[in-house]
Order: C-alpha cells, then structure tokens, then sequence
C-alpha cells in the first residue's frame, strides 16, 4: 500500500518527557488523516530505557509495530526508518519535541502540485524549557536566503516534510560528536541545497523544540564540532557564482 505521508517519531530516554510529543504526533497524524491524506505511522527507540518503551508501547495505536535499533545516532535511526517506508514524504518528530496540530495537513497542502524538489519546513520554531526563542526559517527563494551563510551557520531544522526520495538520495551523516563531527540535520540542508533540492517555507506554521541542557546539539557546541566535508564548503562551488550573478 503506498500513502501520502509516513510519519517517523524517534525516542531514546525521553522518559515522561515523551508523553506530549507522543499526544501532539497522534494529534497531528489524526489531523491530516481527517483531512483526507493516507499516513503510515512508524515509532523508532534507539537503545531506550524501559519508561520509554512502555510509553511508546502505549501510544503505539495503529503503528504496525515499535522498531528497535542499537545505534546511539539518530541521523542513522532515521536512515533506517525512511530505508522501508511507504509514503511519499516523510516527516519525523523527536521524542521530546511537539507538532503543532495542523503542521502535516499545513504542509502536505503547501506541497500538493509542487516539483518533488521542495522540501517544507515551519515558518516558525519555538524553543522551550532552557530558554524561550522564536526561530524564523527562511524560504530559500527569498531575499534573504544567502548560499554562502551555510558554511557557518544552519537555516533549517530537521522537523520537516520532504519526498522520502530525497532523503534516500541523501542520507544523514554519521555523528561523532567525540571526534569532533555533529550537527547532520546542518550537513544534510548543505547537501540537498548543493544537489539542487529547494527548501521552502510554510506560512504561518510552527513548531515547538525542547532545548535540554544535555541534548546532543548543546554538546555538540560545548565540543566545538563541525560538519563533515560537503559541497558548499568549496569556494568555487558554482551556487556561489549563480548567486553572484543573480544579484
């Protein structure tokens, strides 16, 4: 059976924690389903504790099954998740973050009779917990967007909705924060952009992201990491030289 949409939460050691996001992924999924899009539901745990995988367990509802992976990497967890899914796009949710109930109605919309090149993310990101920060996503076909502010610094959060195509076409890098490598939702942006895939924005949407003080991207910063080698870092890379030439 082929579907619209398969929808893909990740889970660790949420704990409680996991419980609203689990409420606010089951929200979102029964949205879009009302709205008439066909949604195949996936629930992944990467070496979780046993709060958490009675609470996926709970929640599970129609998801076929809950799938278990000994990574320690979630950029690998969701290679594997969109390796056997059904649906023309995919979206993913962290175990402790939240959709907002009409995200995946919102964007599978704005895609509808859009080039498989689009990829759609929130306009908005709502930070929470340790902090509280609005986050703009910037549409890569506005103004705004600068090719050359990718090498330092990220435009777009991982929570999106895009063919399952693309994401088999290119698949999050390896994690190593140790050995100074994080940051794939960052290197995976690069890459699509430098492949020619469009990072679009929809309008009046928003998520909300908890910022923990031991999540992987504080770590990440506190280590100092980077990005893997990829495209834009060349200087001659020529979305440089198009930019150049279009202003």
């Amino acid at each position: 059976m082929t579907f619209d949409l398969t929808c893909i939460i990740t889970g660790h050691r949420e704990g409680r924690l996991a419980v609203p996001s689990l409420r606010s992924f089951w929200t979102a999924i029964e949205a879009a389903r009302m709205a008439g899009f066909k949604v195949e539901v996936m629930m992944c745990l990467d070496r979780s504790d046993v709060l958490t995988q009675q609470l996926f367990e709970a929640y599970r509802k129609d998801a076929a099954t809950v799938d278990f992976y000994d990574e320690g990497d979630q950029g690998k967890v969701r290679n594997g998740a969109v390796s056997s899914a059904n649906g023309k796009y995919c979206a993913f949710l962290d175990a402790d973050d939240l959709w907002s109930r009409d995200w995946l109605v919102e964007a599978l919309t704005f895609l509808k009779g859009k080039p498989d090149t689009h990829i759609a993310h929130p306009q908005f990101n709502y930070f929470f917990e340790k902090q509280a920060t609005i986050f703009t996503h910037v549409d890569q076909e506005s103004p705004e967007f600068r090719p050359d502010l990718l090498r330092f610094a990220n435009y777009w959060d991982a929570l999106c909705v895009c063919p399952t195509a693309i994401y088999r076409e290119i698949p999050f890098c390896v994690r190593d924060i140790a050995a100074g490598y994080a940051y794939e939702d960052w290197q995976w942006n690069c890459e699509t952009v430098a492949a020619g895939y469009i990072h679009k924005v929809v309008p009046e949407t928003v998520l909300f992201k908890r910022r923990q003080k031991h999540s992987q991207t504080v770590k990440a910063s506190e280590n100092r990491s980077l990005t893997r080698r990829h495209p834009l870092l060349a200087y001659d890379n020529e979305i440089y030289t198009k930019a150049d030439r279009s202003q």
